[in-house]
């Protein structure tokens, strides 16, 4: 897109100015303007010549606008644009490097606010999952304490510490809640608490540590849904999850969400899921247990009519049809819509959604299993076996179009 020819992303730390490395401190003073936020602007020094621009809000939605104005501008000089701490690191030079390119920045970092945590907490930087409210939603924080493991949050606002809390305290009450606040300034603060009684909001700059006291758990239970009986059931749904293959970053689209349920857990493994519903009440159900469980894009359309709708999420790795298997032309839609190289999961229980099944396998190739699975029941005084309705699996990785292939 266009912008200015280059920019220096310049990281500036809770101390400001002062603590700047010498080529940064030399690369803010060459500039004509400096771009920032409020806060960022207000730690630069008076003596600074450097026109201050600040940064819009919405980012996202403001940020292309002022780079074309910037560029507009024949006058022009150098170009800074302040950070916190490391631009790279959930911050505005990820932004810039996707609109502009990598080669129209010089990225001048500051140690990063999850380095500055770290180092006081003496954990290892390197083994710190860390989940940003900045550019992500706080239903994340469930899915990764769920691993059991010590992690970082990135705070929005002073609003943050209290979100991140209530989705704590639901599950792990006891977990640890330290908050780690303007880090490097004279005035830095930890201070410590739980889930249950959190530590009071400080500083502008924060930063939660959370321990969980909880055991970690790989999957959620059927119970932890909010259903009204569309739902994949365990095992059925972790088997399906097995055969979808998910992985951090990877795109899951869940045709007919039904509760949400394959889609939250392919969230909580790491991955991206978008969820396409035709009823309104189910919407709205998926909708809340994404808030509390993993975050999920939920879209109201029917397939394969609106999977188009869901283009904007990007290609998906992954695609698993849960509902609507018989209307016409969503398999080949699907499989028209995968990445290179993904993989399409289809479950039925009706004769109908099979025949669908077996003739997809003719057009796509794949393989198909049927799994039945038995829950135990009184007939008497004695216990049995009482099986479930079997469920029918088709598992593909079609080729592209006019590729070959398709079995996995």
């Amino acid at each position: 897109m266009n912008g200015p020819g280059r920019l220096t992303v310049v990281g500036i730390g809770a101390e400001g100015h002062a603590g700047l490395a010498p080529a940064a401190a030399e690369a803010l003073a060459r500039a004509t303007v400096v771009v920032g936020a409020p806060r960022q602007l207000g730690l630069l020094p008076e003596s600074l010549a450097a026109r201050r621009v600040r940064l819009p809000t919405p980012l996202r939605e403001g940020l292309p606008g002022l780079l074309a104005e910037l560029a507009a501008d024949p006058g022009l000089g150098g170009v800074a644009v302040l950070a916190s701490g490391d631009p790279m690191f959930h911050g505005i030079g990820v932004t810039l490097a996707r609109l502009l390119g990598p080669g129209r920045l010089r990225v001048l970092p500051a140690p990063s606010s999850a380095a500055l945590a770290c180092a006081r907490l003496g954990w290892a930087l390197h083994d710190t999952p860390v989940v940003s409210l900045v550019t992500g939603e706080v239903a994340e924080v469930a899915a990764v304490a769920d691993r059991g493991r010590r992690f970082l949050v990135l705070a929005r606002d002073a609003g943050s510490i209290a979100a991140v809390a209530a989705v704590l305290a639901a599950r792990d009450p006891g977990a640890g809640l330290t908050l780690l606040a303007d880090l490097g300034a004279a005035g830095e603060r930890i201070a410590h608490g739980t889930a249950a009684a959190p530590p009071e909001p400080a500083g502008a700059l924060r930063i939660l540590a959370v321990t969980p006291t909880a055991p970690a758990r790989a999957w959620l239970a059927d119970a932890d849904f909010d259903t009204d009986g569309q739902l994949t059931k365990s095992p059925i749904r972790e088997l399906t999850l097995a055969a979808l293959g998910p992985g951090p970053g990877r795109l899951l689209w869940d045709i007919g969400g039904g509760t949400g349920s394959i889609a939250i857990e392919w969230a909580r493994h790491g991955g991206r899921a978008a969820c396409l519903e035709r009823d309104p009440d189910r919407v709205r159900r998926i909708r809340g247990n994404a808030a509390r469980l993993a975050p999920v894009t939920v879209v109201e359309g029917t397939a394969p009519g609106d999977l188009g709708l869901l283009a904007g999420c990007g290609a998906p790795e992954a695609i698993f049809i849960g509902g609507g298997l018989t209307a016409p032309g969503l398999v080949d839609a699907c499989a028209a819509a995968l990445a290179p190289g993904g993989r399409l999961v289809a479950n039925a229980v009706t004769v109908e959604s099979e025949r669908v099944l077996w003739a997809a396998r003719e057009r796509h190739g794949g393989e198909i299993r049927r799994v039945q699975v038995d829950h135990p029941g009184k007939v008497g005084a004695f216990t049995v076996l009482r099986p479930a309705l079997p469920v029918t699996q088709w598992i593909a990785d079609p080729p592209p179009p006019g590729g070959g292939g398709g079995a996995p």
